[in-house]
């Protein structure tokens, strides 16, 4: 192998003491009830999905990821011909702090800002399925978001 030839493994990381992340059930000081646990789930079918740390209970993993669902707000972006609402967009926000147990640290801290857009219509049960489907959609995207972040500090 070359000595400039980058490799990578999966589940190895070029810090050799970070194999593993826990991620317990993020906070919520937002002010809509129970959205952060989908919200730790999709974060944690990141992580598994990525491969490169492996999701393990707390007292055994290298990094704890504790975040906290600060904000949420859904607003109106446009209007139809008769006043009514055509799009909203839903903003959340997450506190993030990554502590690396191993050397005893503050690994990572962040707030993470995420929206995401979708289309009301006349029926109020498909408005709701649509809003769901897009706080889901935000969801993967701020687990995916974290992910990358969080392998590139290696």
């Amino acid at each position: 192998m070359a000595a400039d030839t980058i490799w990578w493994a999966p589940g190895r990381t070029s810090q050799t003491h970070l194999q593993t992340i826990s991620i317990p059930v993020f906070k919520n000081t937002s002010s809509q009830p129970e959205i952060h646990r989908e919200l730790t789930s999709a974060i944690l079918q990141s992580f598994i999905s990525d491969g490169r740390l492996k999701v393990v209970k707390k007292e055994d993993a290298d990094l704890v990821m504790n975040g906290t669902l600060s904000y949420y707000n859904k607003r109106a972006v446009s209007f139809n011909s008769q006043d009514l609402v055509a799009d909203f967009i839903i903003e959340i926000e997450v506190k993030l702090e990554v502590f690396d147990q191993v050397k005893n640290k503050i690994f990572l801290k962040e707030e993470l800002k995420n929206q995401w857009d979708y289309k009301s219509n006349s029926d109020i049960g498909d408005t709701e399925t649509e809003r769901l489907k897009a706080l889901d959609q935000a969801y993967i995207d701020l687990g995916n978001r974290l992910v990358s972040l969080i392998i590139d500090q290696f």
